[in-house]
């Protein structure tokens, strides 16, 4: 074979492993495509179905908040036009009934150990009015506890079998004192065993309005309470109704940030991969380029001249190195995008996960170790404990986030020198932990502004404005309750209670 075709058929043979790796690469590409196809239509989905859970949860709570403001409202309408003796009795027993979605309901009034209202067959459905039902009003007078006269604080829950479907049920009832040595009980029946305790919470306010009635019928002089008891009524009202539209705002806000989240998913996900790809690409060509450098060196002579030449005149290793800084800093960028994605998601469906128990204590010392470097050298923190450690259920991660968030703050707010405090303690029901500081405090106006998703008062480029709405949110998964005290110029106290495990 001439000289000449060899260097023909070496040209072409080079011409088609360059051809080969190509084709090997754009392959490696469409791989990783699809698989980051496949993975964003697994996200679709996974955010479809909790999107769609979501708008179930709020439109649930959102009748539910319905419903407990029809019943105060019509409670407190009662209580304004409030007439003596039995009649409100039994108004409060029809508005309980309606409430509680009960299956009946009856009312007793024992007068001198004899009973004098309620002795009958007769017992209050929603649906039907008064009807005669002998079984049940039977079983509804042997339940209650009609010679007791202590007075409830809150309704009584006991567990019966109705007769008439032979399955088990609740009876909520409490007992209320009368003028005249007169003691009136309020009893519902509910449809099977399944009860709600925020049901029972809401209903308090029928004993609540009971006492009050009674207090304004016996002693006019008392006007002034009842002024007061009215007014603690409205803001009740005003609290839930401010409630159902937060919670109105949050779902929205929860759906754009969820679309938000999926429309730069996507995007930065073919950035992503196209960066890890060119990277690689880049990595052989800087390979191939260090191989013909050695071939070159090796030769000797002009060639080896000429690709030092080559080499100085278009500075091929300052320029790798910087690219290959580019594609660092890239990588980082996208990542940082990335982590503020997963931030939107966590705001739109946040998660309580697997519920372990969690030290108090062992919390506390965690934050301070995951927030040293911010408070080393600037803040001094205290951690008082009470001697026997306090635990609580919850996921260990999420909790974690709500507190060093907590402690973040708090740390950007306290001046140098100055000191942030945290506490354990805890009451009946709840664990708290308590992160005060001395630092510059917040207005009124910035209170009420603070669990506002995107919200800030930190410059721009420090914060997302997330980080106390994602707080919140995880709390209330928790079934917790986070509470925040501020003075401008002396400092900050927040309380995140949490349900003793």
């Amino acid at each position: 074979m001439s000289e000449t075709s060899y260097s023909t058929e070496h040209e072409r043979i080079l011409a088609l492993e360059a051809r080969v790796n190509s084709l090997e690469r754009q392959l490696k590409r469409q791989k990783i495509a699809r698989k980051n196809a496949e993975s964003f239509l697994e996200t679709y989905s996974q955010d479809a179905y909790l999107a769609n859970q979501a708008l179930r949860k709020a439109l649930n709570d959102s009748k539910q908040r319905e419903r407990e403001l029809l019943y105060l409202n019509r409670a407190a309408s009662q209580l304004s036009n409030a007439q003596p003796g039995k009649s409100f009795i039994f108004s409060a027993l029809e508005s309980a009934v309606e409430f509680s979605n009960a299956h009946c309901g009856k009312a007793f009034i024992v007068k001198n150990d004899e009973l004098v209202v309620g002795e009958d067959n007769q017992v209050l459905t929603y649906e039907e009015g008064w009807r005669s039902s002998p079984e049940l009003a039977e079983l509804i007078k042997f339940e209650t506890p009609l010679s007791l006269r202590d007075s409830y604080s809150h309704w009584c829950v006991t567990a019966v079998q109705r007769p008439d479907t032979q399955k088990e049920a609740r009876l909520l009832h409490f007992m209320h004192e009368m003028a005249d040595g007169e003691f009136a009980w309020l009893v519902l029946l509910t449809k099977d065993d399944h009860l709600e305790e925020e049901t029972l919470h809401v209903l308090d306010t029928s004993k609540h309005y009971l006492n009050i009635t009674s207090r304004y019928q016996n002693k006019k002089t008392e006007l002034t309470s009842r002024q007061i008891e009215l007014s603690s009524v409205k803001k009740d009202r005003d609290f839930l109704e401010e409630r159902l539209v937060s919670a109105d705002k949050m779902a929205m806000l929860g759906q754009l940030a969820a679309g938000i989240a999926h429309e730069i998913n996507n995007p930065i996900g073919y950035v992503r991969s196209n960066t890890v790809v060119a990277k690689e690409i880049f990595n052989d060509y800087q390979h191939a380029l260090d191989e013909i450098g050695l071939l070159c060196r090796t030769a000797g002579g002009k060639i080896e001249a000429q690709f030092e030449a080559l080499e100085k005149r278009f500075s091929l290793r300052e320029s790798a190195s910087e690219i290959l800084e580019m594609f660092n800093e890239s990588h980082e960028g996208i990542e940082r995008i990335i982590e503020i994605v997963k931030a939107l998601r966590s705001f739109s469906y946040p998660s309580s996960g697997k519920h372990t128990q969690i030290s108090a204590v062992e919390a506390m010392n965690t934050v301070i170790k995951l927030t040293n470097n911010l408070h080393r050298y600037k803040n001094k923190v205290n951690l008082e404990v009470p001697d026997k450690d306090v635990y609580f259920l919850g996921n260990a991660g999420q909790i974690q986030q709500v507190l060093v968030n907590f402690v973040t703050n708090a740390i950007y707010a306290t001046p140098e020198g100055k000191s942030i405090t945290l506490k354990v303690q805890k009451d009946e029901k709840n664990a708290m932990l308590i992160v005060e500081d001395e630092g510059i405090g917040m207005s009124k106006e910035t209170l009420d502004r603070i669990f506002t998703p995107f919200f800030t008062t930190k410059p721009p480029g420090e914060g997302t404005g997330l980080g106390m709405s994602i707080s919140m949110t995880i709390v209330e998964e928790h079934n917790g309750t986070i509470n925040i005290t501020s003075e401008e110029g002396k400092g900050t106290r927040v309380t995140v209670l949490l349900p003793l495990a």
